[in-house]
Order: structure tokens, then sequence, then C-alpha cells
């Protein structure tokens, strides 16, 4: 399946503001959010796929995560730190 992004400026804005994603990266939401996701199986592979093109693994890590409260939290919050840096 190729799930390759539709809003290529979308992504170029996001790979030029190194410092607004690697705060992202490094905040305890995201930690957490990653050590939920590393409690429902390989992450690794899952990465792995999308980067080829297939994010059906990891579409389906990030729908069982936002299943439950702490995880839909996580993600709201994440979402909100991403809109408020224009990312």
């Amino acid at each position: 399946m190729n799930n390759i992004p539709q809003d290529m400026g979308q992504m170029a804005k996001l790979l030029g503001n190194s410092g607004a994603v690697k705060q992202l990266l490094q905040s305890e939401d995201t930690k957490r959010m990653m050590q939920l996701l590393q409690g429902q199986g390989s992450v690794q592979s899952a990465a792995q796929a999308a980067a080829k093109g297939d994010s059906t693994q990891l579409m389906g890590m990030m729908q069982q995560l936002m299943r439950s409260p702490e995880g839909a939290q996580l993600v709201e919050r994440i979402t909100k730190k991403v809109q408020e840096n224009g990312l």
C-alpha cells in the first residue's frame, strides 16, 4: 500500500524547522507515546515499512494507541504542539 504524503510543501516545512522537530522529539509526551507504541510491537519494522511507502502497520499502531485515554491525550497534546510550532 502506498501512502505518500499529498502535501509536499508541508513536508518541506517540517524538515526546514529542525529545532522545533528536535524539541518535539525530546518532549516527555513524545517519549511516553513511544513507550506505549513499543509495548504494542515492533515500532522499528512498522517505521521501516512506512519509510518504504506502506504506513499500514504504523497507522494500526497509532489507532490502537488512540483507543486508550492516555494515548488519545498524548496524541492531542503532541498535535497541539505541532500546530503551535507551525509544523
